[in-house]
């Protein structure tokens, strides 16, 4: 893990409900081919309310580009 990805999962851990944060590390995540990763900081947020339709189009563009350049990312290699 990089050192900013670690410094913005510390900020992360103290404001989960702070999307500018969590949108960075999807940002991040989807850059480096971790699609599971990106996935799982949409799925844990903590809120309930609906996001702004801004940012849900910036998940949704971030998680599909990301599965279209690395379809196969997130499946097990033989070695697992």
């Amino acid at each position: 893990m990089r050192a900013d990805t670690r410094i913005l999962t510390s900020e992360l851990d103290k404001a989960p409900e702070d999307w500018s944060i969590r949108i960075r590390l999807i940002e991040s995540a989807a850059r480096d081919g971790r699609l599971a990763e990106a996935k799982r900081l949409v799925r844990e947020s903590p809120g309930r309310d609906p996001l702004p339709g801004e940012l849900q189009s910036r998940i949704y563009e971030l998680l599909t580009t990301a599965a279209h350049n690395n379809p196969a990312g997130d499946l097990p290699s033989a070695d697992d």
